[in-house]
C-alpha cells in the first residue's frame, strides 16, 4: 500500500525541532511527508534532508515575490499529487490552502497565532486580516491548535465548529536539552559574567508586542529597592533602540546586556537563576517550554499557551500581561522561594514530556490526517 502523501507549506529558515520532531516520529510507511519553504536554501531545508525529506525552496523573501511562488506552489502541488496540504503560518496559509483547494485536494493548517490580529491597531488593516482568518477557517478542512487558548478563540470567537478543531501541541524530546552540558553552561556564565548576582533571562524577538518595556518597569523597581541583579536580553528586533532609551530612562542600562541573536539560547536560558517571559502575545512560546525543559524558575504572562506550558501555575509563575507590579510581586517572591521555584520547574519537566511527547503528538497529527481522509 502506497504511504499517504502530506505536503507542509512554511515560511522559516531555522532549523524546526517541531517539524523534526513530526518527521522522526511519524510512521514513515504510512505517511510521505514533503515541505514548500518560502525561504531559499536554509537550516530549516538542511535539517529536513538530512531526515531524507523533498524541501522545495522558493525564495520568497517578501510579499513582492509571492504571485511567482503561487505558481511555483501550484506546480508542485501538480508535480507531487499530495493527499493532504498542511499549511504554517499566515501567509503561507492564505496561499497554500487556496491553491489546495482549487485543486480540490484536502487541506488543513496548524494556527500559530492566537489574539494577535486583534490587537492590530489599524482597524483597516484589522478587519482585513480577520476577514483572510474567517477564509481559512472556512475553507480548510481542519484547524490544529497548538494551545487551549487558541483553540477556544477558533471555537468560541471565531464560530470554528469544535469537531474541526483539534488540540494537539508541539511535540518535545530530550536530545537538543541533553545537548546543554555542565561544561557549556559554565562556558556561558564565564562569558557574560553571570556568577557574580543574579541572573535573568528573557529569550524574545525585540518587538512592542513581547512586554519588555512591564519587565523593565518591574526590575527597575527591584533594583531601586537593592536587588543586584543583571537581566540579559537574547533576541533581535526594530524594538531595540527604543528599550534602550526605555533602560536609560528608568535608570537601568548598566543592569541590562542586549545579547541579539544566539545560537547557543538554550545554553543561556540553562546558564539563567530565572527566566522571565513578560510576552503579550504567542500561541505557544517555545521559550517557556525551553525554559521549563532546563528546569528553570520562571515568571510568564497570562496568555496563549502559558497555562498549558505550565499546567495553569503549578510549575512556573503566571502573572497578567501588561502589568508590571503584578510581574514585580511575582519576580520578587520567586527570588525569596528560590528552592521551592526550582523543584517546581523540575516537576514542569516531567509534567511536559509526558503532555508534549513528541511520539504522542506524532501519533496526534497521523490520527488527525487518516480521519481526514477518511471522510
Amino acid at each position: 500500500m502506497k504511504p499517504i502523501k502530506i505536503l507542509h507549506i512554511i515560511s522559516v529558515e531555522k532549523e524546526n525541532y517541531y517539524l523534526n520532531n513530526l518527521c522522526d516520529y511519524t510512521n514513515d510507511k504510512e505517511f510521505e511527508y514533503s515541505f514548500v519553504a518560502f525561504a531559499p536554501r536554509s537550516e530549516f531545508a538542511e535539517a529536513l534532508e538530512k531526515r531524507g525529506k523533498k524541501v522545495y525552496g522558493l525564495d520568497a523573501s517578501s510579499r513582492r515575490d509571492y504571485p511567482q511562488a503561487a505558481r511555483e506552489i501550484w506546480n508542485i502541488l501538480k508535480a507531487e499529487n499530495p493527499d493532504i496540504v498542511h499549511t504554517h503560518l499566515f501567509d503561507p496559509t492564505v496561499i497554500g490552502l487556496t491553491l489546495a483547494k482549487r485543486q480540490n485536494r484536502k487541506a488543513i493548517f496548524t494556527r500559530h497565532h492566537s489574539d494577535a490580529l486583534y490587537e492590530l491597531p489599524s482597524p483597516v488593516k484589522r478587519a482585513f486580516y480577520l476577514k483572510m482568518e474567517h477564509y481559512v477557517n472556512r475553507k480548510a478542512d481542519h484547524i490544529i491548535a497548538p494551545s487551549k487558548m487558541v483553540r477556544d478563540i477558533l471555537i468560541e470567537k471565531e464560530n470554528v465548529p469544535s469537531a474541526k478543531v483539534s488540540l494537539i501541541p508541539y511535540g518535545q524530546t530530550t536530545e537538543r536539552f541533553d545537548a546543554v552540558t555542565p561544561e557549556k553552561i559554565e562556558k556561558i556564565q564565564d562569558e557574560l559574567d553571570m556568577k557574580k548576582n543574579l541572573a535573568l533571562v528573557c529569550t524574545s524577538r525585540l518587538f512592542h508586542r513581547k512586554g519588555h518595556q512591564y519587565l523593565f518597569e518591574a526590575f527597575a523597581d527591584l533594583v531601586k529597592n537593592g536587588l543586584s541583579a543583571t537581566l540579559y536580553l537574547v533576541g533581535t528586533g526594530d524594538y531595540q533602540a527604543d528599550l534602550e532609551k526605555l533602560a536609560e530612562n528608568l535608570d537601568i542600562a548598566n543592569k541590562i546586556k542586549f545579547l541579539g541573536w544566539r545560537n547557543d539560547a538554550l545554553e543561556i536560558i540553562a546558564a539563567a537563576d530565572i527566566i522571565v517571559h513578560p510576552s503579550l502575545e504567542d500561541a505557544l512560546s517555545s521559550a517557556v517550554i525551553e525554559s521549563v525543559m532546563l528546569e528553570k524558575p520562571i515568571i510568564a504572562t497570562d496568555i496563549s499557551g502559558v497555562r498549558d506550558s505550565l499546567d495553569d501555575g503549578k510549575y512556573g509563575a503566571i502573572v497578567p500581561p501588561a502589568d508590571a507590579d503584578s510581574f514585580r510581586v511575582a519576580l520578587q517572591e520567586t527570588i525569596e522561594d528560590f528552592e521551592s521555584a526550582r523543584e517546581k520547574a523540575r516537576e514542569g519537566r516531567k509534567y511536559l514530556l509526558e503532555y508534549m511527547s513528541a511520539k504522542r503528538v506524532a501519533e496526534e497529527y497521523q490520527k488527525v490526517y487518516r480521519n481526514l481522509l477518511q471522510k
